[in-house]
């Protein structure tokens, strides 16, 4: 930097008032991509033996996991029964730029847990349930700080986690309802680089962590026709979930600082989401004793993520205030299909298949979330040895590749998604 603050951009000279101008657009860059939303996860993390059947559970929802895909199917369990578990959710993203050059996610590894508990205590004809469980996932992408996508992204990540107490009431012999309450706790964090070579000095490094809550509920019904079929049906409500926490910048240049008052600047801001509401329909086919085929169709309305607002409590104007990002996603359609063999009396057998289309349009398409349309590929085992119950699963999800044009970052990303989960069941 020269002195005086004078600087040299594209052959003339840059006084103090330009500066100003610079530092607003460049902030205000930063604002709209932090606000975005974080990296959207989800996947087969809800109990090893849906799991196993690609998640086509709806119209057989026969175990506890019932809470989460069906609650209706919990008057098929009798006594007291407890069932849960973990998954390990293993992403990879690696991203190509137009010249050639690429770079990969950093390795992790994330957990989210499952626990249902049951009982048929209250009465012949209900069932209590309590389910504890991440229904949108925990993950995220972390990027090298760096790398190729430093100014867009480096670090995106969410976790959610619900309780939803429900009950289910056997209505007649074929039909069974049941309704809920969902509690959701959400938290975020969002990380990206700010280009300061403009003022002589290295990048600086923007930054956003927030949770909040909110509540919603669920609905269910299921049909039987006679031994065979079962017909499922399910509805979660959108959850508005209030963020509250706190941005942070860092390293700010020398030329830059007066407005913050020092090289870092930390303020309170508050944020909100509204998770999509989910339609699902499902049918399960007993070809044999030994033998069911389920297949479910579901619709999460993801277009409830249009914008993203960020209200900053100690704004800078005109430097630093309130910003909003348009998102515009899209809602998803999801379809499944998935089979359960019962090899011996205590031995099952799992295979299924998803189908999801991606909810994130071009525009708003960013190395923190490079979501792509998938195909997830599920295999499954289950050993019971009354009164236990062990089951395991391996899914891959196979995204397609994603090239947008939307003059943020232009490339290529390659996404895939190891998930290996295991859930542990008793009943009393």
């Amino acid at each position: 930097m020269a002195p005086g603050g004078i600087a040299m951009f594209r052959g003339r000279k840059i006084g103090s008032g330009d500066h100003c101008s610079i530092l607003i657009f460049l902030l205000l860059l930063s604002v709209l991509f932090t606000a975005g939303p974080p990296a959207f996860a989800g996947g087969p993390v809800h109990g090893a033996r849906a799991a196993g059947m690609g998640t086509a559970f709806v119209g057989l929802s026969d175990d506890p996991s019932a809470i989460l895909f069906n609650p209706a199917g919990l008057t098929q369990l009798k006594g007291t029964q407890l069932y849960g578990g973990v998954t390990a959710v293993h992403p990879s993203t690696t991203y190509s730029n137009t010249s050639g050059a690429s770079e990969s996610t950093k390795s992790q590894t994330f957990f989210p847990p499952h626990l249902y508990f049951t009982t048929d205590s209250a009465g012949s004809n209900l069932v209590l349930g309590l389910g504890l469980y991440s229904p949108f996932g925990i993950g995220g992408r972390k990027w090298d700080e760096t790398g190729l996508t430093r100014y867009q992204s480096v670090e995106s990540s969410i976790a959610t986690l619900s309780l939803n107490p429900t009950i289910a009431w056997r209505v007649s012999d074929s039909i069974s309802l049941a309704a809920g309450i969902d509690y959701l706790r959400a938290a975020m964090k969002m990380k990206r680089m700010l280009d300061q070579s403009l003022f002589g000095a290295g990048d600086a490094i923007s930054e956003v962590e927030a949770d909040g809550d909110g509540w919603g509920y669920n609905l269910g019904a299921m049909f039987r026709a006679g031994d065979r079929l079962k017909i499922g049906a399910a509805y979660r409500s959108a959850v508005k979930v209030e963020y509250r926490g706190d941005m942070t910048i860092e390293k700010i240049a020398p030329a830059l600082q007066p407005p913050f008052s020092g090289p870092s600047y930390k303020t309170a801001i508050e944020t909100q989401n509204r998770f999509p509401e989910i339609w699902s329909l499902g049918a399960a086919y007993r070809f044999s004793p030994k033998l069911v085929v389920a297949a479910d169709a579901e619709l999460v309305r993801w277009s409830s993520f249009k914008t993203m607002a960020l209200h900053i409590d100690q704004q800078v104007p005109p430097v630093l205030v309130d910003s909003s990002a348009s998102l515009d996603w899209k809602d998803s359609w999801q379809f499944k299909i998935g089979a359960e063999y019962a090899a011996s009396d205590t031995l099952a057998l799992r295979a299924g298949y998803a189908y999801i289309n991606t909810p994130v349009p071009d525009q708003s398409l960013e190395p923190g979330n490079p979501d792509a349309d998938q195909h997830n590929i599920s295999v499954g085992i289950g050993y019971t040895a009354a009164p236990y119950r062990v089951d395991g699963f391996y899914s891959v999800s196979l995204y397609r590749d994603r090239s947008p044009q939307n003059g943020m970052l232009r490339g290529t990303y390659e996404n895939i998604a190891h998930y290996l989960g295991v859930s542990v069941g008793r009943a009393f």
